[in-house]
């Protein structure tokens, strides 16, 4: 017992060795998807491209990144994590130089696919050490509350970069950060884990691997599902509003107070940690989260239409949280976890279309309902992979979690 703070302490600071390259690999890797609006706004205005043409860009970059990642993912991590890293990060800069220089659509988009494949090695090398991480959920929450200050910062400063260079603006300050995510990848952990409860941990889980896959495709299954509806009501957000009765204005600023909630969700999954499980926050969070989203949906009144948005923001980053640190429990090789993350951003990729299309069949408030049924099918997922998970170690026994 005289031995368990000082192991801690120890595990404290081999999380933080992993934080700043992880870090590093969000700024490469996810700050794209954030500023989206900013850069289809740049594409179309700036650039002179028509809509389809600037979300076809978009979409080639998140699509790649996220195929990528899946594919990698696959791989049993037996390379080098760190130099397969670099190699992403060095395929992203690459992808962003090209960007800059590029004369026409065409290698406009190469340029943007080569980006994407960069950013999709990044984060599946990235998430494959952080699955080595002792307490997941708090590192999961630091990396999320670091994507979105950062993209605050850029949402804001990028309309005066696009005034004074274009549409390239947008893509000058995504080549900089990805010089920066490459330096501070250089310091990801090369060598396997030292720590014995981590070494036990591991090696536990790999046996779980080799006789417990359907419960690992089963919560990839749920994260998908969960984001494929996350994709398809952020899109229709405005669409909500002006139904409730707000003005575009109005919209506007509450999306903003909205990202700033999604900060208080990561906060409290960062505070909570593993304290409460896994399972029972990521049902509660999901579960209120879907409620929420259908309130949304259908609310035809703004004051009840803001509180509902709010408590959809509280939720959903927090439950993605909860998602990812399970993916990462489950299969401590790392793969899970890497897979997810492209399947996250997989899922919101392809939410709209599948929005438009009920929107289009049902009207938008089916919307609402689909998050509903989606969430259901991902409970049943969650739920089926934790009632048939084997016994392993518990953080008591293995050390400290």
């Amino acid at each position: 017992m005289l031995m368990r703070p000082a192991r801690m302490r120890r595990a404290a600071i081999r999380d933080r060795t992993i934080l700043v390259p992880a870090a590093g690999a969000q700024l490469i890797a996810t700050t794209g998807m954030y500023i989206v609006p900013v850069l289809l706004d740049a594409l179309h205005g700036a650039a002179g491209l028509a809509d389809s043409a600037a979300s076809l860009l978009v979409t080639i970059e998140l699509a790649a990144s996220a195929l990528t990642t899946l594919t990698v993912s696959a791989w049993a991590p037996s390379h080098s994590l760190r130099r397969g890293a670099l190699l992403g990060g060095l395929t992203a800069i690459a992808g962003a130089a090209l960007t800059l220089v590029a004369p026409a659509l065409p290698l406009l988009a190469a340029a943007r696919l080569l980006t994407g494949i960069g950013g999709g090695i990044v984060i599946a090398e990235s998430a494959a050490v952080l699955a080595r991480g002792l307490d997941k959920e708090r590192l999961i929450a630091a990396l999320t509350i670091i994507s979105i200050l950062n993209a605050a910062l850029w949402l804001a400063v990028l309309p005066y970069a696009i005034d004074l260079f274009g549409y390239r603006g947008p893509y000058g300050a995504l080549l900089l950060l990805g010089l920066v995510g490459t330096a501070l990848l250089r310091r990801l952990p090369a060598p396997p884990v030292r720590h014995k409860a981590v070494r036990r941990q591991t090696r536990d889980a790999d046996v779980v691997a080799r006789h417990w896959r359907w419960p690992l495709v089963l919560v990839a299954a749920a994260i998908f599902v969960t984001q494929l509806g996350q994709g398809a009501f952020w899109s229709f957000e405005e669409t909500f509003g002006a139904r409730a009765g707000l003005e575009d204005h109005a919209i506007g600023l509450l999306l903003s107070l909205v990202t700033l909630f999604l900060l208080v969700g990561a906060l409290g999954a960062a505070w909570a940690g593993a304290r409460f499980g896994r399972l029972l926050p990521i049902l509660a969070l999901t579960g209120v989260n879907a409620a929420a989203i259908l309130v949304v949906a259908t609310a035809t009144a703004p004051a009840l239409f803001i509180a509902a948005n709010l408590v959809q923001s509280v939720t959903n980053l927090s439950s993605v949280i909860y998602q990812l640190g399970l993916a990462a429990t489950l299969d401590r090789s790392g793969r899970l976890v890497a897979a997810s993350t492209g399947l996250v951003t997989l899922g919101n990729g392809i939410g709209p279309s599948l929005a438009a299309a009920l929107a289009g069949t049902f009207g938008p408030a089916s919307i609402g309902l689909s998050v509903l049924i989606l969430t259901g099918l991902a409970w049943a997922g969650f739920s089926l992979a934790g009632a048939g998970r084997p016994a392993t170690p518990t953080p008591a026994a293995a050390g400290p979690a």
